[in-house]
């Protein structure tokens, strides 16, 4: 499945591409020469999609999240963006240790985190969704109860797991999650709505369904993050998202990413 993945993955990004440009580990086209030497450094889980993910053919990132960053980082004067691909739950702790400048990675902002790093305004509000077999006939989140949930580790999906559930399963990726639902090895899957609709609509049609969306965080949104107490980078951040999601380009990729706008 995976390969058939890469080849959906690839034919959606250039789409994408044509009108955004790609990205790479260690550079994104120079925008000024007075900015030659500028590069912001960003974490990102790249098994994510459709907001994050390595093409290995082409050494090349891909997804909404790195097309976003790179045209936010191009308004901010940065000649380009090195991205640091890391397990989602060493994300934040790649803040904190100097690692990295800036997390963007389908990251709910959540008080939680927020007592660790700082936040960018969101740039997508999402919501998350419960996703299982269409032969279930579960018909609210009370089907849940004591059943074998799967979900990525880290992740805030997790947490909203263990609320109906002892028996969570945690996974290394949202795709690993939805996997284990499709093989019977899980009951449900929480995991972020885009990329429920990514999958179901691409591998799983017919096959999974959202069984219900999980209350709670859909009004705090999707951010990016950068290390506590950096609110110059911050500021910054979010001059360039308001000046970049303002743009025809931009307007562009997120209908390629996630069709008509629904946030």
């Amino acid at each position: 499945m995976r390969k058939i993945m890469c080849l959906v993955l690839t034919v959606i990004c250039l789409l994408a591409l044509a009108g955004c440009g790609g990205g790479t580990k260690n550079a994104e086209a120079p925008v000024q020469k007075q900015a030659a030497e500028k590069v912001l450094r960003v974490g990102i889980d790249a098994d994510y999609p459709p907001f994050g993910y390595y093409q290995e053919v082409n050494k090349t990132f891909l997804g909404f999240d790195v097309e976003l960053i790179q045209g936010v980082a191009r308004k901010m004067g940065y000649a380009k963006v090195n991205f640091v691909d890391l397990e989602f739950n060493n994300l934040l702790p790649s803040l904190q240790d100097g690692q990295v400048d800036a997390v963007i990675s389908c990251m709910t902002i959540t008080d939680e985190r927020r007592k660790i790093v700082d936040f960018t305004e969101p740039y997508l509000i999402s919501s998350n969704v419960v996703i299982g077999s269409v032969d279930t006939k579960a018909t609210n989140l009370d089907a849940m109860k004591d059943k074998r949930i799967a979900a990525e580790v880290g992740s805030v999906h997790a947490n909203q797991a263990k609320q109906y559930s002892q028996n969570v399963i945690t996974c290394s990726s949202a795709e690993e999650a939805l996997k284990l639902v499709m093989d019977k090895k899980a009951d449900f899957a929480i995991v972020d709505n885009h990329t429920a609709g990514f999958f179901i609509t691409n591998f799983y049609n017919g096959k999974l369904t959202v069984m219900a969306e999980l209350p709670g965080d859909k009004d705090k949104g999707i951010g990016i993050a950068v290390a506590k107490g950096n609110k110059e980078l911050a500021d910054r951040l979010n001059e360039g998202l308001r000046e970049y999601m303002q743009t025809a380009s931009y307007l562009q990729m997120k209908k390629t990413y996630f069709g008509k706008p629904n946030a």
